[in-house]
């Protein structure tokens, strides 16, 4: 949008100055007529060539403004999954059969629960 605007402000200026290289050529004589409409014509191709360089400009900005934009992102990324935590691994089968099994202290209270269930049940009895 701002390039938009900068271009309507030079083609007006422009325009002033196309209508005060007419006045001027009006007013002068006629062996220097043809260079003021030689330097009307320069001046033209000018502004051509600098609204083409502007929007060359303004094309390359966006280009370089999404690469960063995406760079930006890409570290981002990469930050948060070096900073977040490390997920939890699978353990395998092998390692869950080794976690079921009894260590001496469960297996200890196992057992004395068997007895005291045997001996509530004895003298229920």
């Amino acid at each position: 949008m701002a390039a938009r605007k900068k271009t309507r402000r030079s083609t007006r200026s422009t325009l002033s100055l196309d209508e005060g290289l007419k006045d001027l050529e009006k007013r002068l004589p006629k062996n220097l007529r043809n260079t003021v409409k030689d330097l009307r014509a320069n001046l033209r191709s000018l502004q051509r060539q600098m609204d083409k360089v502007r929007e060359d400009r303004e094309e390359r900005w966006r280009k370089l403004e999404t690469s960063v934009r995406r760079d930006t992102a890409r570290l981002l990324r990469r930050l948060e999954k070096a900073v977040a935590p490390a997920p939890r691994k699978k353990t395998s089968r092998k390692k869950a059969t080794k976690k079921k099994t009894a260590t001496r202290k469960t297996s200890a209270k196992k057992t004395t629960r068997k007895k005291t269930t045997r001996k509530t049940r004895a003298r229920r009895a």
